[in-house]
């Protein structure tokens, strides 16, 4: 994957959205890059959206990037509503589980559960307090990010992810990509981006 071909996705869609997002643990080195080839993204593409999940790590290296462009193109989805609150950006969007309608959810769990079928017990725990609602609100966050569910929150046009080189498809992470693969969303992982500057 090349920047040259990234740039064809764009100019098919030149509003369309990137998902940002990856590991927690990351590298300082890769943090960097990550900041650095979003903010190249967005000064290079002034239409494009961004979206992430709010986490530590990739996602705010990425996040960070963008920022410093331009904030107000951030699309956040976060696990509950207040999530890392003190990260926020000024100017972002943020949205959570919590604002899709009963009938969005059920689909975003469903497709949670085809993604990765060994969840299935967990996603039931879904808005049920404890430990096990609050893993089932990250993993539906995930397949939010990919799966879209509005004009404004559209299924992105590609993901860059930052993952585990030795098992890129572990985590959370990995059932992201998962999703991705699912849903047709070309995955670009930092085996490629990082080339990109």
């Amino acid at each position: 994957m090349t920047l040259n071909t990234f740039d064809q996705w764009v100019q098919a869609s030149p509003d369309g959205v990137v998902l940002l997002e990856g590991r927690r643990d990351i590298p300082a080195d890769a943090a960097l890059k990550a900041t650095q080839v979003a903010a190249l993204l967005a000064s290079r593409y002034l239409q494009l959206r961004f979206r992430s999940g709010n986490a530590e790590g990739a996602d705010a290296a990425f996040s960070d990037g963008v920022a410093q462009v331009d904030s107000q193109r951030l699309q956040i989805i976060t696990p509950y509503p207040g999530h890392r609150k003190s990260a926020q950006y000024p100017g972002a969007t943020y949205v959570s589980p919590e604002d899709l309608s009963d009938e969005q959810k059920r689909s975003m769990m469903e497709l949670t559960v085809t993604a990765t079928p060994r969840n299935a017990g967990l996603v039931k725990q879904a808005d049920k307090p404890g430990r096990a609602g609050a893993k089932a609100a990250y993993l539906i966050r995930d397949t939010m990010k990919v799966a879209g569910f509005s004009d404004e929150f559209p299924k992105p046009i590609c993901a860059l992810f930052y993952v585990d080189p030795t098992d890129p498809m572990a985590g959370g992470t990995g059932h992201t990509v998962r999703v991705c693969e699912q849903a047709g969303i070309p995955a670009v992982f930092q085996d490629a981006w990082a080339l990109w500057i």
